[in-house]
């Protein structure tokens, strides 16, 4: 079985993904581990948003590209059957909503309950409202 050719863009936005997500669970690192300076729980919102940002950067790059030429991300032998960009905005949102109940003054369990449970309920609705690979 072949492995099915992407789009130049989806390729180079997949090469470029690794180092924004990289970026953007330093950057999260450092600024919540500042404001609330725990750096356990910093390091779980930052991890669960930077693969959330590699998830969803592939994604949008696929949507760009015209309907006719676009090779389905799910297509791809190492990736499952799930709505790519919905996972990833799914796990930016666990951790912004984390982030707040936290902020609040709430324990690490139930700011990590909190954002699982919104971020299943973001995956559920962005499955349906993002447009399929």
């Amino acid at each position: 079985m072949s492995e099915p050719s992407f789009h130049e863009s989806v390729v180079a936005a997949d090469k470029r993904s690794k180092a924004i997500a990289l970026l953007v669970a330093i950057g999260l690192f450092l600024a919540v581990n500042r404001i609330v300076g725990d750096v356990q729980f910093a390091s779980i919102v930052a991890a669960t948003a930077g693969i959330g940002t590699r998830l969803y950067v592939p994604y949008h790059a696929s949507m760009r590209v015209p309907a006719a030429d676009r090779t389905p991300l799910s297509e791809h032998p190492a990736t499952g059957e799930y709505h790519h960009g919905a996972a990833g905005l799914a796990l930016v949102t666990v951790s912004l909503a984390a982030i707040v109940v936290f902020g609040f003054g709430h324990g690490l369990i139930t700011a990590v309950g909190v954002g699982v449970i919104s971020g299943s309920v973001a995956y559920v609705m962005l499955s349906s409202a993002l447009p399929s690979e």
